[in-house]
């Protein structure tokens, strides 16, 4: 079977539920709202507390035959960073652990889809994927990786610039614009 085929999320969710780990009638909002947003089921179940990290961890890899290694154990390479982008790596919950030769070893936060891992691939590289922490990932992505910061509306404003001279003061602006509203009314009432 090949790989695409295998990492899917309906095979998990039939699993947890056959399993009494997750009610059907819950699993199936969890998964529409991953369908509907795009968030990953693993972050979802654990998030919501529907699932442990542990126990969801040993399920993908007793399921899937993946083996199960966090980054505590085996302290990613950043180096294995290299050519990856930060905000895809995110947007997953992907961990690079290592690169030995032309195989890149990452820490999936549980599972993934076969597609993101295949949209992972570098020039060349085979992805070999181990089950990680939804938990421990995050951590450390939210450490070594955070997302870039949007700027205050205080550095925002002071990082345009402004030449009273070419654009007015926007006291005359707005009286200038009240001022035509009023003419406009003046000429309405005259017509009456």
């Amino acid at each position: 079977m090949k790989s695409t085929e295998r990492l899917k999320y309906n095979r998990l969710a039939d699993t947890l539920t056959e399993r009494g780990l997750v009610d059907r009638e819950t699993m199936g909002h969890v998964v529409q709202q991953c369908n509907a947003t795009g968030a990953l089921l693993s972050e979802l179940l654990v998030s919501e507390n529907l699932v442990s990290d542990w126990e969801l961890s040993r399920v993908c890899c007793e399921i899937y035959g993946l083996p199960y290694l966090s980054i505590e154990e085996y302290p990613p390479d950043e180096a294995a960073l290299k050519g990856i982008d930060p905000d895809f790596l995110r947007q997953y919950g992907l961990v690079p652990l290592d690169v030995f030769g032309s195989v890149l070893t990452v820490a999936m936060p549980a599972l993934v889809p076969s597609e993101v891992l295949e949209a992972l691939k570098l020039k060349g590289a085979k992805i070999l994927p181990v089950v990680g922490s939804v938990i421990s990932n995050r951590r450390w992505l939210n450490e070594k990786l955070p997302a870039p910061q949007m700027p205050s509306l205080d550095q925002a404003a002071g990082a345009i610039p402004f030449d009273s001279g070419e654009i007015g003061d926007w006291a005359e602006i707005f009286d200038a614009g009240e001022e035509a509203v009023q003419l406009d009314l003046q000429k309405g009432d005259e017509l009456d």
